[in-house]
Order: structure tokens, then sequence, then C-alpha cells
């Protein structure tokens, strides 16, 4: 009977350095699990701040570039406005001349719907 308590002695003593080692893998994973999760939480933080300043920057950027867009359009209108105005001073007097010979010659035919229905 000696061999057979010692050998439940043994197996008890095996089960209780089992549950030890599987106490101390929880306890392990535990803790490798909270340092999963201040790393995920330090990463999520440093790609937040590097969007959130690629943002900043592009907005910065946009806002910049508004204005001088806005100057750049302003100095082209302007530089159209006086080709206009100069085309318009060269070519002024042929143009009233050319409509004025237009409205002045006229020249009276009768209308091809008038000919057509046989009134003429």
């Amino acid at each position: 009977m000696a061999t057979k308590s010692e050998g439940i002695q043994r197996l008890l003593q095996a089960e209780q350095r089992a549950n030890a080692k599987v106490a101390e893998a929880k306890k392990k994973k535990q803790k490798r699990l909270k340092e999963a999760k201040e790393e995920a939480k330090k990463e999520i933080q440093a790609f937040k701040n590097k969007m959130d300043f690629d943002f900043q920057e592009k907005m910065a950027k946009s806002q910049g570039y508004g204005e001088d867009y806005s100057a750049q359009i302003d100095k082209q209108s302007e530089a159209d406005s006086k080709k206009l105005d100069a085309s318009l001073a060269a070519n002024e007097d042929k143009v009233v001349a050319w409509l004025i010979d237009l409205v002045s010659d006229i020249k009276p035919e009768v209308h091809q719907n008038y000919a057509t229905v046989g009134f003429a």
C-alpha cells in the first residue's frame, strides 16, 4: 500500500507542478497582452499624430496656394481684359463700318416660302 500512496503523492505533486506552470503561463500571457495593448496604443497615437500633422500641412499649403491662385487668376483676367480693349480699339472702326454697310445695303428679294406657294 505504501507504494500506492507514494504513487498517488507523486501524481498529486506532478499535478501541483503542472498547475503552477499553467498559472505561470497565464500570468505571462496576461503580461504579454498588456504589453501588446500598450504597444498598439502607442502605434495608434503615433499614426494619428502623423496623419494629423500631414493634414495640417496640406491645409496650410492649400490655403496658401488658394491666395496665390486667386491672385494669379486676377492677374490673368486683367491681362485678358487689356488684350480685348486693345483689340477693340484697333478694330472698332472696321466693325462699325461693316455693320453700317450690312444695314444700309438693302436688296429687296421675295422670300423663298412666298415664292413657292405661288402668290408671286
